[in-house]
């Protein structure tokens, strides 16, 4: 009877708190009092019951304080929940805590701190497409680059199978999937990464939703020559003249394929020398600039290369959030299929190993 009428006195001197904190929306008061005196259970409630309906950047603070008083609490699959909860909608975002009183504070702070440099947050997914590729083709296979907040051993699996796994550091990182030949009706993928730090273990799942719709072009034979037949001249420009249906007049430019040869006509050679023949570098004739005048072209070449920005590599690749391409089959020249691949991310999920 003493346990039940303990627990029935803790929830009641809650419910009040709680009442209290909502009627006059001061719950950033209530929660320092709740931690000053430890009591990590009442902080948790009155949290939890405000956050729906929180503003920004309340929410925030609220959100990204839930992990710590789990943490305090004891709590630490909740913990860990609420962490993925706060870098999934807010990213590498740290919440300002500026409501905390100055004994509270750091602690909260040496609390983020570690954790935003032992979450493995997966962010940035995108499809890594060539420059140079053909819209029109199948491409070999599928690039996927993304972010990684913090090093992790990893596990890459496609529908269940097994692909490849290893060491991932902080960074940019890439992975290539094989792409399926078949393509008659949409269908979806499902591609799992797990992630394992020395302070949690998680899997991201990432679905490829492959979006896939056939065309028919008409006559097969309409199909081929639209794709086989070549330009017949390089026609820059065209003028013709009708009267009715009879062509009178008609004249075209086409474009200049050969470079006109342009010959470079030597000077003549200097006095006192023979024709065709190398000058002496004695002469006084083939002798150089003066030395003053060679430096001060020397420096003048030296500060406008330091003034030419310095030139920067084309890329190779372009990132897209969505890829489509379209091909025709062979066997069905009439009917061309276009293809889109979407991606789409889930909230990772804690696991116990």
């Amino acid at each position: 009877m003493i346990k039940k009428r303990g627990k029935i006195v803790v929830l009641l001197t809650v419910f009040c708190l709680l009442s209290t904190s909502l009627a006059r929306g001061d719950w950033k008061t209530d929660i320092n009092q709740c931690l000053k005196e430890k009591k990590f259970q009442e902080a948790g409630i009155i949290l939890e019951s405000s956050l729906p309906s929180l503003p920004e950047p309340d929410r925030q603070e609220a959100l990204g304080l839930l992990p710590y008083i789990y943490h305090q609490g004891g709590q630490i699959e909740k913990e860990k929940q609420a962490l993925i909860d706060y870098f999934e909608e807010y990213n590498h975002a740290q919440p300002v805590f500026e409501f905390l009183d100055f004994s509270l504070f750091n602690p909260v702070l040496e609390f983020w701190s570690k954790w935003q440099g032992e979450y493995p947050l997966i962010s940035n997914f995108n499809f890594l497409v060539p420059v140079s590729v053909e819209t029109h083709t199948i491409p070999e296979m599928l690039r996927l680059s993304f972010e990684l907040s913090a090093g992790a051993y990893y596990k890459v699996l496609l529908e269940g199978q097994p692909l490849f796994g290893g060491w991932w550091s902080k960074g940019s990182h890439l992975i290539e999937l094989p792409l399926p030949f078949s393509y008659e009706e949409p269908f979806s993928l499902k591609l799992d990464i797990f992630l394992k730090t020395s302070s949690m273990t998680i899997k991201k799942r990432v679905l490829l939703n492959f979006s896939v719709r056939h065309k028919n072009l008409g006559h097969p034979d309409l199909a081929v020559q639209r794709q086989n037949t070549p330009l017949a001249k390089d026609i820059e420009g065209e003028v013709a003249l009708y009267i009715g249906n009879t062509l009178i007049y008609k004249a075209s430019k086409y474009l200049q394929k050969k470079i006109p040869i342009k010959i470079t006509i030597p000077p003549p050679n200097p006095p006192g020398t023979k024709p065709y023949l190398i000058p002496q570098k004695d002469q006084y004739q083939m002798q150089g600039i003066p030395v003053i005048e060679a430096a001060s072209a020397i420096i003048k070449t030296i500060k406008d290369w330091r003034k030419k920005p310095p030139q920067t590599a084309p890329a190779s690749y372009n990132r897209q959030t969505e890829l489509s391409f379209n091909f025709i089959n062979p066997e069905q020249q009439e009917v061309r299929t276009e293809v889109a691949i979407q991606l789409k991310t889930e909230k990772p999920v804690i696991l116990s190993y």
